[in-house]
């Protein structure tokens, strides 16, 4: 009976990740034409940026120049940030006083990236983008169209970009990232009836419409944490504001990490947030654990238990599109999780985070 309960759960993870595979809305400019002679909205591009010079030199000829204004609050930086923003063509917000106590950097930068937008653009949609996204051509009108389309009804659009890998062994780690959220959140099913929450923003790339963010002013509201985008989402669910996920791959990638440490230094910042210090985080890192290796207590199962398990990293590599050859190694990198889950709690435990080169406690 147990062999058929743990073979049922890797199913169900399965099911989900194909439903998002199929049914999350992808962003494809060809299938979202604004009415004749409508180009859609414009839409203010906000940029939170420290030490961002390298990243700011390939994204900003990307998206500059059109007819999109974009912002980058240069925060604080040391390399050249705000002089390399300015040359390609982006309007650079400083900061009004060094970081006040409370708040993290990057709920600062966008939070300051708000106001400004408020004050010099007139625009309905803020799009909130990190420096290491990198969108194709196109990439904002299509937004912008799909905005025309379905603002009203979805006045908050997320969703998950292409995962361009680094060196070496860093993909295989860093597949649980986007395997637990697309195996175990159906954000197709949601998107497609427009019912339940998702309870998700992806803080790497986030369409607000303008009036939505001004009455809550999210990233105040969660100033002082550090995975703020989750706690966004879950702000969101409680006012009841409709989040779309999308799948971007089509015109947006990302690298979040270049190496294996940078990866695991990232990680165990702040994924203790995901559930909480405490028992939350022991529970998950324990789920977690035993997803990695339930499948060897399956027996006769055994074959489909693994099955649905590394096919579930099939479909969701259909959304971020890891190289193939991490499917296999899903069970390490979720033992990989595990692990990062428990050091993220302990290195919280001492009290202190650095992050960019700074330590919130």
């Amino acid at each position: 009976m147990l062999a058929l309960v743990i073979t049922g759960v890797y199913g169900l993870l399965f099911a989900i990740a194909v439903g998002n595979a199929w049914l999350m809305p992808r962003l494809r400019r060809q299938l979202i034409p604004s009415a004749p002679g409508d180009p859609g909205p414009v839409i203010a591009v906000l940029i939170p940026a420290r030490d961002e010079a390298e990243n700011l030199a390939d994204l900003l000829p990307r998206i500059t120049g059109g007819r999109h204004p974009v912002l980058v609050f240069d925060d604080e930086s040391s390399d050249g940030t705000a002089e390399i923003a300015r040359r390609l063509g982006a309007t650079v917000v400083a900061p009004r006083e060094p970081l006040p106590d409370g708040w993290t950097g990057k709920n600062r930068a966008c939070h300051e990236l708000a106001l400004a937008a408020s004050e010099a653009v007139e625009t309905r949609w803020w799009l909130f983008l990190d420096a290491d996204v990198r969108p194709e051509p196109g990439f904002l009108d299509a937004l912008s169209a799909l905005a025309a389309r379905d603002g009203a009804r979805w006045p908050v659009l997320t969703g998950f970009a292409r995962m361009r890998p680094g060196s070496g062994l860093e993909p295989a780690y860093l597949s649980w990232v986007p395997w637990i959220l697309l195996a175990t959140n159906p954000f197709g099913l949601v998107a497609q009836t427009g019912l339940s929450h998702n309870r998700f923003t992806n803080g790497q790339v986030c369409l607000w419409r303008q009036d939505i963010y001004s009455d809550l002013w999210p990233n105040q509201m969660v100033k002082s944490q550090i995975l703020e985008d989750v706690l966004m989402g879950r702000l969101l669910a409680r006012h009841g504001v409709r989040v779309r996920v999308l799948n971007l791959s089509d015109g947006l990638g990302v690298q979040m990490y270049r190496t294996l440490r940078e990866a695991w230094d990232g990680m165990t910042k702040n994924s203790v947030e995901i559930a909480g210090p405490g028992v939350g985080t022991v529970l998950l890192s324990g789920f977690l654990s035993l997803l990695a290796l339930g499948w060897l207590a399956t027996g006769p199962w055994m074959p489909m238990a693994l099955g649905s398990l590394l096919l579930s990293k099939v479909a969701v590599d259909r959304v971020v599109r890891m190289p193939v050859w991490t499917v296999p190694l899903l069970p390490l990198s979720l033992l990989a999780a595990s692990a990062t889950l428990l050091y993220s709690a302990f290195r919280r435990s001492r009290g202190k985070t650095v992050w960019k080169g700074r330590t919130y406690g």
